[in-house]
């Protein structure tokens, strides 16, 4: 600014970028919609979302009590939409049109220049947006009109026209075969341009089912508290010196495409790396390397990079083998991504991945055999995936490339407890997927844990040791499996194990019934008592349980588990919560912010487990929801019907059917005509 200029900066502030809802922050505007007439009123029954294709379905009711509503209009669109159907699967639940759609159209194709922005503190906080959508109502309703008008049509002919071209008898004509011929790369790219194509790619993507929560609700007011920036997000997006980032914005004319460097794909130059925020370094990093030591990840980082700073942004991308750190399967191959091999899909490649980094995370050899007898991939697949974290050694099989990062075992032990619970719980995954029975996890562990002793009288030249110390074959394929460890870890009592142990120590997938793997848990007496138990711990866990309670309403004592093993993987390092929670203080917890446990009836061959439910929330329905519960410890499912005649035989009023489904929708899962509660109907499914 000139010394002679008369207009000063009167007052400066700080420009905050935050991505935490980056990647989910949709703009939705309504065209059709006066600004003072809007939806928020109104009882969304249910909403669903394409991410790929960012488009949003919206399920409305529609107030048929309303004075300015046409019933024999209603009633006519019902039984156009649904015909003559008494039972069955109907478009709308009632006799009359009761709900509506809102479906969005794109209005902007380049977002990098929109943000949603929060100004608070001093502080201008920018989010950018993903989309802007335009949110218009949808009258597929009327298409299933005309098809259903045309059946019936179909259905009430009296048939004559056909019946006299049935009696006059074609002749016969001769059939010549063509066959097709090989699709030239042409006549593929108009294919794939084609309209036709595109749909159907479209309709491939499934809708996935979200919650709707109102903009005054708890929900909604702690999903907004993320548009504000923390104080690392703010410190990360700069890794530059100030001339750098002065050239950034003002580049000499021309140099920009003189400096790109004609390299290939897979090639990253450091020079544009420095230009990059600290998430996208490590980012790119370990994309281009596969596995990394976080040693090694930090010289390839700018000098002075905080390495706190470094391990948030390595656990969004990475997941922690051997002491290493190796880059996620979706971040690897991301949705819509097909093997260049066999074409197998992103989802399938991304499982079979992260079984092969499971079983390095209990022994450094695997063998190609085991892994695809289990994931059921192509071999050119497998070797693809070993080829990314391990190297072939004979007689040994597939070797991981680094040996345990001990040096990372001891500084960081809170991140390694963290990345064991995420194995467990990605373990437990695995064996749903690839149907691996207790029966097959016995007889491999029984196999496993026989081997070193068969082996133990062979000479030295032919042995080699595990990570646990134990030696076992070199021309042994097999890898240290879980019965082997949990072995190994009951001998060790000596403290030169011990040591050897802590430094080398593989990453188990424990049994315990408790959250946290540190060992059982104190009971709940000792841990009231204790001294390390302090007010900020009890706060933090009563906080957690009430939030997931009063949102779900509803939840088994394994699901309560697995959200809390969740919450500890995004918990920055130290945090309180990580000092152990046992399953009694959870429970305890529960009843503590207003839960109830519910003596319910189970389904046949099911095997029970606690189950919580908050019962009274302050509002009218809490009647209604302490009958609904009391239904359920006499049978394990219920009726629509059946809930509201006990209502009105209880209360002496009927209720409306929305109420109702709303109730029955919030705190069971229909199937068919009948309702479970939650947490009962998975296991039925």
């Amino acid at each position: 600014m000139a010394d002679g200029d008369d207009d000063p900066v009167e007052h400066e502030i700080d420009v905050l970028l935050s991505k935490s809802l980056a990647e989910n922050l949709y703009l939705l505007q309504y065209p059709v919609r006066p600004s003072h007439v809007s939806y928020d009123d109104i009882h969304h029954l249910s909403a669903r979302v394409k991410p790929h294709q960012k488009k949003i379905e919206v399920e409305l009711a529609v107030n048929t009590s309303s004075e300015n509503y046409a019933r024999s209009k209603g009633e006519q669109l019902a039984l156009n939409v649904d015909g003559n159907k008494s039972s069955g699967e109907r478009f709308y639940d009632s006799s009359m049109m009761n709900k509506q759609f809102l479906t969005s159209t794109p209005c902007c194709e380049k977002m990098g220049r929109y943000a949603v922005g929060l100004y608070k503190d001093d502080k201008l906080h920018l989010t950018p947006l993903n989309a802007v959508l335009q949110m218009r109502p949808s009258f597929g309703y009327l298409d299933k009109a005309d098809l259903v008008h045309k059946v019936e049509n179909m259905a009430t002919g009296d048939g004559a026209g056909d019946s006299s071209q049935d009696e006059q008898e074609e002749d016969a004509k001769p059939v010549t075969v063509k066959f097709a011929r090989q699709e030239t790369d042409d006549a593929k790219a108009r294919r794939l341009a084609s309209y036709e194509y595109l749909q159907k790619k479209q309709d491939e993507e499934p809708w996935i089912r979200v919650q709707y929560n109102g903009p005054d609700e708890a929900k909604a007011e702690s999903e907004r508290m993320h548009l504000l920036a923390s104080k690392d997000q703010g410190v990360a997006e700069f890794q530059i010196s100030p001339y750098e980032y002065l050239g950034m914005l003002m580049p000499q004319t021309g140099e920009t495409e003189q400096e790109k460097p004609a390299m290939p794909t897979n090639v990253l130059s450091l020079s544009q790396l420095k230009t990059m925020p600290l998430g996208d370094q490590v980012r790119a990093l370990l994309t281009n390397a596969k596995v990394l030591r976080f040693s090694q990840l930090l010289t390839l980082l700018p000098q002075g990079t905080d390495p706190m700073l470094t391990l948030r942004s390595v656990q969004q991308v990475a997941v922690l083998v051997q002491g290493c750190w190796v880059v996620k399967s979706d971040v690897l191959y991301p949705r819509g991504f097909c093997s260049p091999h066999s074409g197998i899909s992103a989802e399938h490649l991304c499982r079979g991945r992260d079984y092969v980094m499971w079983r390095f995370t209990q022994s450094p050899n695997v063998t190609r055999k085991d892994i695809a007898s289990v994931i059921k991939l192509p071999a050119e697949d497998v070797k693809d995936i070993l080829e990314q974290m391990s190297k072939l050694r004979a007689n040994h099989g597939w070797e991981f490339l680094f040996e345990y990062d001990s040096g990372f075992h001891d500084r960081y032990p809170d991140i390694i407890q963290r990345q064991r619970m995420l194995w467990d719980a990605k373990y437990q995954t695995l064996c749903k997927h690839f149907k691996i029975t207790k029966e097959q996890e016995r007889k491999h562990k029984d196999q496993t844990g026989e081997k070193p002793r068969r082996r133990r009288n062979s000479s030295k030249s032919s042995r080699k040791r595990t990570l646990s110390g134990r030696s076992i074959s070199d021309h042994s394929d097999s890898e240290l499996d879980l019965s082997a460890v949990k072995s190994v870890l009951e001998q060790s009592d000596t403290p030169s194990t011990q040591n050897s142990k802590q430094t080398v120590e593989p990453m188990e997938v424990t049994e315990s019934n408790h959250v946290t793997n540190n060992g059982p848990a104190p009971p709940m007496e000792v841990f009231s008592n204790c001294d390390n138990t302090s007010v900020e711990l009890k706060t933090e866990i009563f906080n957690f349980v009430q939030e997931k309670l009063f949102s779900r309403l509803v939840l088994t004592l394994s699901e309560l588990k697995k959200l809390f093993t969740l919450k500890l993987a995004i918990c920055p390092p130290g945090h309180v919560l990580g000092s152990g929670v046992s399953d009694k203080l959870l429970e305890e917890t529960v009843i503590e912010v207003g839960g109830i446990r519910l003596k319910n009836q189970w389904p046949p061959n099911v095997p029970e487990e606690p189950l919580y439910a908050l019962a009274k929330t302050g509002d009218e329905l809490d009647p209604l929801r302490v009958i609904l519960l009391e239904m359920y410890e006499s049978a394990f499912r219920i009726t629509k019907k059946a809930f509201l005649k006990r209502v009105t035989t209880v209360l002496g009023t009927a209720p409306s059917e929305e109420t109702c489904k709303m109730l029955l929708q919030n705190y069971c899962n229909g199937k068919g005509s009948v309702w479970y509660l939650k947490g009962t109907m998975n296991a039925v499914s």
